[in-house]
């Protein structure tokens, strides 16, 4: 695959996905938006790769959105921001609509998604990193929404993630204040799961990536995340009989068999994802 504003990268059982537009802090353009779900589904579909890992080129994450596109909308040269709607044809057709929209479908992949977050993760950057399932910044990263100092408020579902994420009182404050937290407050807040030194964040995220492919069975990741996101919509009794019906599926898995047999022959699995 042949990309002109990401890098794709497959190695180790781990995909890579790389904003690159590192001259423009990796503004935020349709086309980029394209090619990086073009990448990530196609990681999704190959059994050889355990977890997705997606950063940016240089020194920022993604500075939001490309400001030509955001002056056309203003001057009246363009219509609204948003789309909302995803196509049926990208494979994720089973997926609640919900997670089915231009920016909540990672949340719909089988495969786990770590944001690695290299610096500015600001606007649409940090929309678009509220819906990877593990966020690991580096200390150089400075996140937040500054929408309202933009006229704009809040966008693509950030008023239903965010909350979720770090509650709704830090979700207010930061949505109306427009402010950016650094690196350390994110982690106070919940907001990543982790902060490492600038130089150690691709390690960092490939060891997480690297542990969760080597040693997680693939049928396993996919149903976990599965009920754990299915599941903001539903009641505890509803949580509680989809998880046991995808337990008792799970028993049934040769996923299942191979890790009770490497657990007793104390070696590592080798999983197939069946």
């Amino acid at each position: 695959m042949n990309f002109d504003e990401v890098i794709y990268e497959k190695k180790d059982r781990i995909a890579t996905v790389t904003l690159n537009r590192p001259e423009k802090m990796n503004a935020w353009t349709p086309k980029m938006g394209a090619e990086m779900k073009t990448a990530m589904l196609d990681a999704d579909r190959d059994p050889a790769i355990g977890a997705i890992i997606v950063t940016g080129a240089g020194r920022a994450y993604c500075a939001g959105a490309d400001m030509t596109g955001l002056s056309n909308i203003a001057s009246g040269r363009a219509g609204a921001r948003g789309e909302t709607a995803a196509s049926g044809d990208d494979g994720l057709a089973g997926a609640r609509a919900d997670y089915r929209t231009v920016y909540s479908w990672p949340l719909a992949l089988n495969k786990p998604v770590i944001g690695a977050i290299n610096g500015a993760c600001v606007g649409l950057g940090f929309t678009t990193c509220l819906y990877h399932d593990i966020r690991i910044a580096s200390e150089n990263a400075r996140m937040g929404f500054i929408f309202v100092q933009r006229g704009l408020a809040i966008e693509h579902g950030s008023s239903w993630m965010l909350p979720r994420i770090i509650g709704i009182a830090r979700a207010v404050e930061l949505a109306v204040t427009g402010r950016l937290v650094d690196a350390e407050e994110a982690y106070r807040i919940g907001l990543v799961h982790r902060v490492v030194r600038a130089t150690e964040l691709m390690d960092t995220a490939r060891t997480t990536a690297s542990q969760i492919a080597e040693k997680c069975s693939p049928l396993g990741v996919a149903q976990a995340k599965k009920m754990l996101y299915q599941h903001l919509f539903t009641d505890l009794a509803t949580g509680i009989r989809e998880d046991d019906e995808s337990m008792e599926m799970m028993t049934k898995s040769e996923d299942f068999k191979e890790g009770v047999k490497a657990f007793i022959e104390k070696r590592a699995p080798r999983f197939t994802g069946r």
